[in-house]
């Protein structure tokens, strides 16, 4: 239930974009959400590979459609190499989407510690861009980021079969 709210809640931020509270509150709500998710789901054993993969979808349709509204609002502070670099991981997402397909026969998102780690700072890009404005900041993003994608093609390619919740390609 979490997860379908998530992927509704992050559509709407997009017409609440010029709407600042109720961005700001509807944002809130996905954050929140995304964590309550799996808290309630490993207490009480909700646990499912549905809701795993709705859980990674959700994030997948948040990501995406934040990633567009960053591109919009900060579009004249971005290089054409922060551009490429951003192109780059989004192939490297694709390409292990269609790996997975392929591979196992599903679309696999495994929930690294990189990418969990990635996903907060997705999250709280928008609040550090309003604090700090530099394309530092940028680069360390798309850099922390660019790890998480790598990271899961790795484990796709090193591994027979998927592994959702694989911390690590270098641990269980």
């Amino acid at each position: 239930m979490f997860s379908l709210l998530r992927i509704l809640l992050s559509v709407l931020l997009i017409p609440l974009l010029p709407i600042r509270i109720g961005f700001t509150v509807v944002y809130i709500a996905i954050g929140i959400t995304d964590l309550l998710d799996g808290l309630i789901a490993r207490k009480y054993g909700y646990e499912s590979d549905f809701g795993a993969k709705l859980d990674s979808i959700a994030d997948f349709v948040f990501y995406f459609i934040i990633v567009l509204i960053f591109l919009k609002l900060y579009s004249s502070i971005l290089e054409v190499n922060h551009q490429v670099a951003l192109l780059v991981i989004l192939i490297i997402r694709l390409l292990n989407v269609l790996l997975t397909k392929l591979k196992y026969k599903k679309i696999v998102f495994v929930h690294t510690l990189a990418n969990k780690i990635s996903g907060v700072i997705v999250y709280l890009m928008p609040v550090v861009f309003l604090l700090i404005q530099d394309s530092i900041v940028v680069w360390i993003i798309l850099g922390i980021v660019f790890v998480a994608a790598v990271e899961e093609l790795l484990i796709t390619v090193k591994y027979p079969e998927p592994d959702l919740n694989r911390s690590s390609i270098f641990c269980k």
